[in-house]
């Protein structure tokens, strides 16, 4: 059994996942890394819009940022991986 603070941190990544939005981002992540601007143009989303979700995303440790340059480049936590692989299988009999 978990202790409080573990589930604390799990019911954040739920509640961060909890939005068509930002699904559809860690969906595209889940393909890897890919670059804020790459987001902006696969989403039919406001600069403003996406940068709130993705730091809501990155808050709840759903995402890494790495900059590179002047760009920053997004990619699924590690620990986080597997449960987005369970979620994105059918429920088979």
């Amino acid at each position: 059994m978990q202790d409080d603070e573990g589930r604390k941190q799990w019911v954040e990544v739920f509640s961060a996942l909890a939005s068509e939005p930002r699904l559809k981002i860690v969906e595209m992540l889940a393909e890897g890394q890919v670059e804020c601007q790459e987001i902006l143009g696969r989403l039919d989303l406001s600069q403003p819009a996406i940068s709130y979700h993705l730091a809501k995303l990155e808050r709840a440790g759903v995402l890494l940022k790495e900059k590179k340059g002047p760009r920053n480049c997004y990619r699924i936590n590690r620990r986080i991986r597997g449960l987005i692989k369970m979620l994105k299988q059918e429920d088979k009999p």
